[in-house]
């Protein structure tokens, strides 16, 4: 498994992603796409369960400017799923069988092969979430305030 994306990720944001972009203007990397779409994914608490990923990984392990977030990427998906599935947080047993579940301390991105999946659902469903909220994004620096807006007036915390 790893990290994968899909192709109206990729759609969404092509005017702000530029592997090559020296200046910040746009985003370097396949990844900060993904991570934006994950967090939306995270905080509307949806996944989209059966998500057409693009057949080739974005990557395998988390990159150099992410390595840092892994153990709080993968707290963030415990705190989802403890709530999705209406975990109290003093059932410590539930609580060992979750993270059993999706962690793997020995894996490059300390998420199991599931732990991983759920992820890339996550992330999918937060693409669909950010082309239903927002428009497609033209300058990364207008895009980020607009971001940052909708988390600030819980646009995409759409879970009833």
């Amino acid at each position: 498994m790893s990290f994968k994306i899909t192709g109206k990720c990729r759609s969404f944001f092509q005017y702000i992603y530029d592997k090559e972009e020296k200046d910040g203007k746009k985003l370097r990397l396949l990844f900060d796409e993904y991570y934006l779409c994950l967090m939306v994914g995270l905080a509307s608490e949806m996944y989209d369960e059966n998500p057409e990923l693009e057949a080739s990984e974005i990557t395998d392990r988390y990159p150099e400017e992410y390595r840092q977030s892994r153990d709080f990427i993968a707290g963030l998906l415990i705190a989802t799923e403890r709530r999705r599935q209406g975990i109290p947080e003093n059932d410590s047993k539930a609580l060992e069988r979750l993270m059993t579940r999706y962690l793997d301390p020995e894996s490059r991105t300390r998420l199991s092969q599931e732990g991983e999946h759920r992820l890339n659902q996550y992330a999918a469903r937060g693409i669909d979430i950010l082309m239903d909220v927002m428009g497609t994004p033209y300058e990364l620096e207008e895009f980020l305030i607009a971001y940052l807006d909708c988390f600030q007036e819980n646009r995409f915390y759409i879970r009833g």
